[in-house]
């Protein structure tokens, strides 16, 4: 498991094995699931039953670090801002 300065929102909600995977993925995939836990609680909830809630955060997470990763000349703007600008959604879909 990959060390996190953020724990992960509400463990109980997942599975050991997708609590770990989240984890294990690292920081910016705990971010993630803890933005959708807590602004959409319903929405992981169904994912999680679906079965696509993992392959949909690390999307995410590719999504966010491909921008983040390319946009040196944001760099006075925060991480939500720049998301922002490039209209990556902090919703799950």
């Amino acid at each position: 498991m990959n060390a996190t300065i953020e724990e992960l929102y509400d463990r109980k909600v997942y599975s050991v094995e997708v609590a770990a995977k989240v984890e294990g993925i690292g920081s910016v995939a705990v971010s993630v699931a803890n933005r959708w836990m807590l602004g959409w609680p319903a929405r992981v909830t169904a994912l999680l039953k679906a079965g696509t809630y993992l392959e949909l955060v690390e999307a995410q997470v590719d999504q966010e670090k491909d921008v983040l990763a390319n946009e040196a000349n944001l760099r006075h703007l925060s991480r939500r801002e720049i998301l922002q600008v490039y209209e990556i959604r902090e919703s799950p879909p």
